[in-house]
C-alpha cells in the first residue's frame, strides 16, 4: 500500500519544476518530496524532522511530518512539501521532549520579506501579522510583556507544520535562521508535533537533496538502516 501526504497548496509537475531558473528553484514555493519505503523486518512509524547545523540552547526540533499509522513491511508513504515558511505558537505548558506541539495559530512569513512577528496575549494568545524587520534572512518572534513563563511555545514551521520551537516568556526574543536540513526516522509513539530529543533518535539518516534534485526515495532496510537516493 502507498499513502501520499501533501503539504503544498498546488502541486507542480516535474516538467514545470525542471523548467525553473536555478534561482527560482531555491526560492519559496519550490516543491520537494520524500518517498519512504519499509523493507525492514517489522512495521514502523515513519517521520521527518529538521535539524539545525549546530545545537541551539532551548530550541527543539519537532516531528515535522509523520505517518498517521505504522507502515507495514512492503508498504510506503510519500510526503510532499514546499519551501514556504510560517510562524507558529502553541499552549504546550513547559516545553520538554515528549510534549506534543499542536499549532494553535500559523502566520505565513519570509526570511527575505515579512520576517518579524510578536506573540501576545492581548485579545487572546496569538501572533501579529508579520512585518519586515531586522535582521534580514532570519525569522524573529518577540514575546510581549504579558506572556507568562513556561506556558506557551513559539517557533517556525514549513508548509504550515512546525519545525523548530522554543519556550515563550515575558519579553523574550527568538531569532531563527532557516537552514533546512531534512532527516528521516523510524520509531514508535511519534505524532506530528512531538517534541524530539535529537540525541536519542535511532534509525535515522539525513536526506540530502543534491542540486536540481527535488524527489528522494528512502528505504528502511532489513538491518534498520536507511538507504537514500534520488527518485
Amino acid at each position: 500500500m502507498s499513502l501520499h501526504v501533501s503539504y503544498v497548496d498546488k502541486e507542480m509537475t516535474d516538467h514545470a519544476r525542471a523548467s525553473q531558473p536555478g534561482s527560482a528553484a531555491l526560492a519559496q514555493g519550490t516543491q520537494y518530496s520524500l518517498l519512504l519505503k519499509n523493507q525492514s523486518a517489522q512495521p514502523w512509524t515513519f517521520y521527518v524532522y529538521q535539524k539545525m547545523p549546530q545545537p541551539v540552547a532551548n530550541v527543539f526540533s519537532l516531528a515535522w511530518f509523520c505517518s498517521p499509522y505504522q507502515i507495514r513491511v512492503g508498504n510506503q508513504i510519500k510526503f510532499t512539501w514546499e519551501l514556504a515558511y510560517n510562524f507558529v505558537w502553541s499552549d504546550t505548558g513547559q516545553l520538554i521532549p515528549g510534549v506534543d506541539f499542536f499549532a494553535s495559530g500559523v502566520e505565513d512569513c519570509s526570511p527575505s520579506g515579512r520576517n518579524t512577528t510578536t506573540f501576545s496575549l492581548s485579545d487572546g494568545p496569538g501572533l501579529t501579522a508579520p512585518i519586515k524587520g531586522d535582521p534580514a534572512g532570519s525569522l524573529v518572534i518577540n514575546d510581549a510583556g504579558n506572556v507568562p513563563n513556561n506556558r506557551f511555545s513559539v517557533g517556525i514551521g514549513m508548509s504550515g507544520t512546525g519545525t523548530y520551537v522554543a519556550q515563550a516568556g515575558t519579553n523574550l526574543l527568538h531569532t531563527f535562521t532557516p537552514t533546512p536540513s531534512y532527516w528521516i526516522a523510524a520509531g514508535t509513539n511519534v505524532t506530528i508535533g512531538s517534541v524530539l530529543s535529537i540525541d536519542t533518535i535511532t534509525q535515522t539518516r539525513e536526506a540530502k537533496f543534491p542540486s536540481a534534485v527535488f524527489n528522494l526515495v528512502g528505504v528502511l532496510q532489513e538491518d534498520n538502516t536507511w538507504d537514500v537516493n534520488p527518485a
